[in-house]
């Protein structure tokens, strides 16, 4: 069975915390297009593994079909490129306002996306980082090598160190 596209829109909703069926924010045109934009962006990330889209726009399919673990990625890929997308317009609309009635301060609102933006990256990084992981020990697997990560030690570009000792 195909993984449509429309399949993803309810988890995109949930992960953007657009839940309130009776005030929705997105409509399902806007998730749409935003899964199509986090594939495009699953694409950047993950070379080694793309994804295309076909017919229409709300019933398109995958191609191949994603697997758990990929529309997992999808749908963060999909968040991360819509709260981007808040991220400009909330500051393009920042202001901060006082009069003798009471002040309107909308300052810290993109600064407060840009932390969830930072969360989605992270949760996108760490999904990545665990997927190559298992990949290298299934390559290593029987070979009498095992692999070892040091949580404590890190590289320069905050990527944990994995050591890898023979067992021999």
């Amino acid at each position: 069975m195909s993984v449509l596209i429309s399949d993803l829109t309810a988890r995109l909703a949930r992960e953007v915390g657009d839940t309130n069926a009776s005030n929705l924010y997105y409509t399902p045109a806007l998730l749409i297009t935003g899964i199509i934009d986090g594939t495009a962006e699953f694409n950047l990330q993950i070379p080694d593994q793309q994804y295309s889209l076909s017919g229409a726009v709300a019933g398109s399919s995958f191609s191949p079909d994603p697997s758990i673990e990929d529309q997992q990625l999808i749908v963060l890929c999909s968040a991360l490129v819509l709260t981007r997308g808040e991220i400009m317009k909330a500051a393009r609309s920042a202001f901060s306002h006082s009069n003798p009635a009471g002040s309107t301060n909308l300052i810290n609102i993109p600064k407060m996306l840009d932390m969830q933006a930072q969360r989605l990256e992270d949760k996108i990084t760490e999904i990545i980082a665990n997927r190559s992981r298992i990949l290298v020990e299934s390559e290593f697997d029987g070979c009498g090598v095992e692999l070892r990560g040091r949580a404590t030690e890190q590289n320069a570009e905050g990527i944990g160190i994995t050591t890898i000792e023979t067992t021999n």
